[in-house]
């Protein structure tokens, strides 16, 4: 539309400079009466083309400008649709936090919204799922399955005790086994991805207590189109 309009200024210029040699050459033609039959037949053969010229002109300009009325009241409308779906989007983002949130803690980022389960939430060593934490991985399903379009990537984490293998295969262990419960509780398969991480990825020191309890840990990064979050998998 800023494109048609600066087309449609550069007519209405071209427009006006037409007018003016117009009336230059009808000028011309009246100064041109007391001159021979051949001098005003010109003078007059000028005038009329360059009114003729001018009319053409301005209803060119004129056209223009209709067409990038136009094409500016569409672009406002698609802007204003734009903004009505990006207000949508961010009022479900907000309404998912809440509701997962109350279920476990959850936390918004870049990447997404992220759900936080503790190690304390499975057996101790082991990726046997607790009972509590089968009852609340029920409730996030129940979530995610209500709406279209959200990803889920479990991703698993510990700390830095243990050998690097050993860490890896148990955070790896926990994803898969977050990730199937969730799909036995009807979370699209495809719409669900699983990674372990082993000690790679701290949120906390590992030189305390409480540090290394944060790091074990997995997390559910929920994103999608529905809730303006395109996120990937790390």
């Amino acid at each position: 539309s800023r494109d048609q309009i600066s087309r449609a200024d550069r007519q209405a210029s071209a427009a006006e400079e037409a007018q003016l040699i117009a009336e230059e050459a009808r000028k011309k033609a009246e100064l041109a009466k007391g001159q021979s039959d051949a001098e005003r037949s010109e003078a007059i053969a000028l005038a009329t083309s360059a009114g003729a010229a001018t009319s053409a002109a301005m209803a060119d300009a004129k056209e223009a400008r209709l067409s990038a009325a136009k094409s500016k009241a569409e672009a406002d409308a698609s802007n204003i649709r734009a903004q009505k779906a990006e207000g949508e989007k961010a009022v479900l983002r907000a309404q998912l936090l809440e509701q997962l949130n109350s279920v476990l803690q959850t936390r918004d980022s870049a990447r997404g919204l992220i759900v936080n389960m503790s190690d304390a939430l499975f057996q101790t060593g082991s990726s046997e799922l607790r009972a509590e934490v089968r009852e609340k991985l029920a409730k996030v399903a129940g979530i995610i399955s209500s709406h279209k379009g959200l990803k889920l990537f479990v991703e698993g984490h510990t700390d830095s005790v243990g050998s690097e293998e050993y860490n890896q295969e148990l955070s790896e262990k926990r994803a898969e086994s977050a990730r199937d419960y969730l799909i036995k509780q009807g979370v699209a398969a495809n719409s669900i991805k699983s990674r372990g991480f082993g000690k790679t990825s701290p949120i906390a020191s590992n030189d305390t207590a409480q540090g290394r309890q944060m790091n074990r840990r997995v997390d559910l990064v929920v994103s999608g189109e529905a809730i303006g979050i395109t996120a990937k998998a790390r």
